[in-house]
């Protein structure tokens, strides 16, 4: 079973190494399963330049867990060739009863067959009153009619319609010149009627009722059509002899209508199924056929396991969360997680990182925590308490941050911190739109949806130079997310103090902040969004 452990939407660091340490936790413990760490869209630099320097790779980005044709296709069991008689197909049908079998040549498909085409095969042969016409395929005939050729014709395979030589010899004639296509006799020791046919270049023949061949005295050396003996009667051989037609003759034409691609959402494959005249619906991944879906497939929807981390909320997950299941739960936030329908396994705590919880876990299980991981369960823990110094920081997380130090052999803590936020003051220099995403956290509350982004930077004398850019991409991605309010929190994390940027929104007025220019607000002793920001914002929407 594979299970993804992911955090937020806009991954901060605390939730990337979060994952990717809890990751490595859950395989340890568990390994019967695969635990994925992953992200939901694109590392800030500070993320980026941590793995990088760790020489670790980033954990995948998950686009969506909704359910998809690859998780419920099918590998066919049995599979023909378009070679193939159909009495074998149809054989297959009765003894196995499956929805559908793939007719695959040599490694190529072909096409899906269910139980309607025999059908379609048999309706129209039973329709109109036009002699039918088969495809005939002379090695088929004798892996199903009992017998032996007497000769071989030149072609092997024809398209011709079948004709009893029963009648009396002028009839015979008259209905053979009736005839628009050639047709293969089927009859007995008759001479008069094999030597006509012989004559007339008829595709092949069929002798029943001869138990002994050397009773024919027939010359079929200038004939240049098949001569087959079997040893069954009339009616059986000329049943038999329909039921040799190739699978080939019975492939829809139309078969691209009953494709879909393996990464089709669930629910529209559903759909496509349903609406079409299809038992089954054959599945390509990359162009190259992976198996088949049938209705069978849609019964029971899978659903993906994950585990989520530094957060519990739907609308900060990952796309298609309501299809997932969940199986865990870290996070150092309220909680305000969706309805689920069983208990799970939930670890909630007010702590200053979800790291911290991860470093907790692994003292649970008494898992050893390699020097690696540790790192990485630094990086994060110092990020998120903003060099332990967020108002959200306890004393626990300053305990979990001097073992996860000496465990790292992380010699000088300061230095430590300082290089985690050395990249993180050239705002100027960086894109508005990702520095806003980067670390964005949506809310709504008495009816109002807003956002709250969050960027570290080691000296606040560039607001004032990057404020106009930072406020008109604000606007943007207020109107891009259809949001009624958005900010972004820019904190000095070495002198402990705050500006926020803000978009036009009615109650903005009401915010406690010295207000510095037009959307910009200092807010001196804040480094936490969650602790101190919010509280405010919360607070004056209740009003």
């Amino acid at each position: 079973m594979r299970v993804y452990i992911t955090g937020h939407r806009n991954p901060d660091m605390d939730s990337v190494c979060s994952a990717y340490a809890y990751a490595r936790l859950k395989s340890s413990i568990d390994p019967g399963n695969e635990y994925v760490p992953v992200m939901l869209g694109a590392p800030n630099r500070m993320t980026k330049r941590t793995f990088r320097a760790l020489g670790i790779e980033l954990p995948r980005l998950l686009h969506d867990v909704r359910t998809r044709v690859w998780e419920v296709q099918k590998q066919p069991v049995t599979t023909v060739r378009s070679s193939d008689p159909l009495y074998l197909l149809m054989d297959i049908f009765l003894r196995k009863r499956p929805s559908v079998v793939p007719v695959i040549d040599d490694g190529v498909y072909r096409g899906l067959l269910s139980a309607d085409d025999i059908n379609a095969f048999f309706l129209r042969e039973n329709s109109g009153t036009e002699r039918q016409s088969y495809l005939l395929s002379e090695e088929n005939i004798g892996r199903v009619i009992d017998g032996a050729y007497i000769k071989r014709g030149e072609s092997g395979i024809v398209r011709a319609p079948y004709m009893i030589g029963a009648m009396e010899y002028n009839v015979y004639l008259q209905r053979l010149d009736k005839c628009r296509e050639k047709p293969v006799l089927v009859t007995g020791n008759r001479e008069r009627h094999l030597i006509s046919a012989v004559e007339r270049q008829l595709p092949g023949i069929v002798l029943t009722g001869i138990d002994d061949p050397s009773s024919l005295d027939i010359d079929f050396s200038s004939f240049r059509g098949f001569v087959y003996l079997s040893r069954l009667d009339t009616a059986e051989t000329l049943r038999l002899l329909r039921l040799s037609t190739p699978i080939s003759d019975i492939l829809p034409e139309n078969g691209g209508d009953a494709d879909i691609d393996s990464g089709m959402l669930f629910d529209d494959a559903k759909k496509k199924l349903q609406e079409s005249e299809y038992r089954g619906l054959s599945v390509f991944t990359g162009g190259r056929w992976t198996g088949f879906v049938t209705r069978r497939c849609f019964l029971d929807r899978p659903r993906q396991k994950v585990i989520l981390m530094d957060h519990n909320e739907a609308e900060q997950s990952v796309p298609g969360i309501e299809d997932a299941e969940i199986l865990e739960i870290l996070d150092h936030h309220r909680l305000a997680a969706p309805r689920m329908r069983n208990p799970i396994y939930i670890s909630s705590e007010p702590l200053g990182s979800t790291c911290t919880i991860v470093y907790e876990q692994f003292r649970k299980w008494g898992a050893e925590i390699d020097s690696l991981t540790a790192r990485v369960l630094l990086s994060g823990l110092v990020s998120d308490t903003v060099m332990l110094k967020s108002p959200t920081t306890t004393d626990y997380d300053r305990h979990v941050a001097r073992r996860l130090a000496e465990i790292g052999k992380v010699e000088a803590f300061d230095a430590f911190c300082s290089d985690l936020f050395s990249d993180e003051s050239t705002l100027a220099e960086q894109d508005p739109k990702t520095v806003i995403e980067s670390d964005m956290k949506t809310y709504t509350e008495s009816g109002v949806k807003f956002a709250i982004g969050q960027a570290e930077v080691m000296g606040l004398g560039q607001v004032k130079e990057i404020a106009g850019r930072y406020l008109e991409s604000l606007e943007s991605e207020r109107k891009e997310k259809g949001l009624d309010w958005c900010m972004l929190l820019i904190t000095d994390v070495k002198e402990e103090s705050s500006v926020l940027l803000s978009t036009p929104f009615e109650k903005e007025r009401l915010l406690s902040y010295e207000r510095i220019g037009e959307g910009c607000y200092s807010l001196p002793g804040v480094l936490s969004r969650k602790k101190q920001l919010l509280p405010e914002v919360l607070g004056i929407l209740a009003e």
